[in-house]
């Protein structure tokens, strides 16, 4: 007679190596991040960007386009525009923006490759952009500013492998996910690097310090006193192809200082539209002495 129990029982494997095999299937599908590792990200990024002999023959870039801005330092929104220029050669860089306004005529901040330099505003000091990459000048000297605009992009180096990385897992940037590695280079200011999940093209720099509340005469002052915030944005985006690279056209640059009593905010929006490669770059550009 046959055993009604052994054919149910056939059923019962198959059927349960079957969602077993299934179930393991989506973990590995569903946890790709897992067995993903910073160096990985960084290989699939430089290759985004273009084949090593077009990034090899590019020795100095510049590119001109416009730029607006948009200030919040009180309760007033400001608006101001005008030209921009990036510029950079080996390990040199020069962001210059100019505006159209008599109390807050341009943004200016230079590194020779040694020293970094920034524009005064007609006040006699420095805007709180320029004061905060002054303070913070491992944004220039790690060649972090412009991301894959700059020929000083960390990535790009023979010694990149030396960079302190680490794999931070995927996270949303502008409704995409995108891979983010910590970038410990840079002393105290928390770096954190996203590169599209898909492309693996640079679409943001999060940078971000903290001051730490100042003790009060007593304990009760102490209490009310809180922590300042500063937190630097770069966006890229608008990538098109430009003498072999593909490179972004649209560089957003923010910056937030959240003190105690308010939260002042600085935007600007750049949209490049020329670009010049390997032409001579005066040194002196870069020093705004």
């Amino acid at each position: 007679m046959r055993n009604p129990f052994a054919h149910t029982l056939k059923q019962f494997l198959a059927a349960l190596f079957v969602v077993t095999l299934l179930s393991t299937t989506f973990v590995a599908a569903a946890a790709p991040d897992e067995k993903m590792k910073a160096e990985d990200v960084v290989a699939k990024h430089l290759a985004a960007i273009g084949a090593p002999e077009a990034l090899a023959a590019v020795k100095s870039r510049v590119m001109v386009g416009n730029t607006t801005g948009r200030l919040k330092l009180t309760n007033t929104l400001i608006e101001i525009n005008g030209p921009v220029q990036f510029a950079s050669e080996g390990d040199k860089v020069l962001l210059a923006m100019i505006f159209n306004s008599s109390n807050y005529s341009y943004e200016k901040a230079g590194y020779d490759g040694k020293d970094l330099t920034v524009g005064v505003l007609e006040s006699g000091r420095r805007s709180i952009l320029s004061d905060f990459f002054f303070a913070h000048e491992a944004i220039f000297k790690q060649g972090l500013i412009g991301g894959v605009l700059s020929s000083a992009w960390p990535f790009l180096k023979a010694d990149a492998k030396n960079l302190k990385l680490s794999y931070e897992g995927t996270k949303k940037v502008n409704d995409r996910p995108a891979h983010a590695l910590k970038f410990r280079n840079a002393g105290d200011l928390q770096v954190t690097i996203f590169f599209d999940a898909e492309t693996f093209q640079h679409i943001r720099t999060e940078y971000r310090y903290n001051v730490p509340a100042q003790m009060g005469r007593t304990s009760t002052d102490s209490a009310s006193q809180k922590e300042s915030i500063y937190r630097l944005s770069e966006d890229f985006s608008d990538f098109k192809p430009e003498n072999g690279l593909m490179l972004p056209h649209t560089y957003k640059l923010k910056l937030s200082r959240e003190l105690p009593t308010i939260t002042q905010t600085l935007d600007f929006e750049m949209k490049l539209t020329q670009f010049a490669f390997n032409q001579p770059v005066d040194a002196a550009q870069f020093n705004l002495k």
